[in-house]
């Protein structure tokens, strides 16, 4: 995809097991990081855990409920993605591990992650989310996971009332 998609567009597709990627490449004066998704990013942070099965669900979970949610919504879901997809943390033997493309794409922001200079909280999809921060360096606070498998059920529950509402 040229340019970035509307959000709707951009999670509907998920819904479908689609995943729009960009085509363009981050300028090599900054390497550690890009403000917007570039090809390393998509292969090096999204391809390798789409191949996981529970990550795919959890990410197509985010996109089922995309179909049915309202204009107002559709911006609520754009912050539960950033906060999993994105910059989602899973906890691995008591120890913090990212998931989130924007992490494993971004030797930086993974070296930030493991600084101590960053917070870590239980990720709720049903809570008032925090403004999303791409433009103003690293991440502030990381959402975590107890699995893929647990976030997978968490997000169904959640897609599950947009998809009930609707019927």
């Amino acid at each position: 995809t040229a340019g970035l998609l509307h959000p709707r567009d951009f999670l509907n597709g998920l819904a479908f097991k689609t995943f729009h990627s960009t085509q363009y490449m981050r300028h090599p004066s900054q390497p550690m990081y890009t403000p917007e998704p570039d090809v390393v990013h998509e292969l090096i942070g999204h391809v390798p855990m789409l191949a996981d099965k529970d990550y795919a669900d959890l990410v197509q979970q985010i996109g089922l409920a995309s179909l049915y949610a309202r204009d107002d919504e559709i911006w609520h879901l754009s912050k539960v993605y950033w906060y999993t997809v994105e910059f989602g943390v899973v906890m691995e033997g008591g120890e913090p591990k990212a998931f989130g493309a924007g992490i494993l794409s971004s030797y930086g922001e993974l070296e930030h992650m493991k600084s101590g200079n960053c917070t870590f909280e239980k990720f709720d999809p049903w809570a008032k989310q925090p403004k999303m921060s791409y433009k103003d360096g690293f991440q502030k606070r990381y959402f975590v996971l107890d699995s893929f498998q647990e976030g997978a059920d968490l997000l169904r529950r959640y897609a599950k009332e947009f998809i009930d509402r609707a019927q």
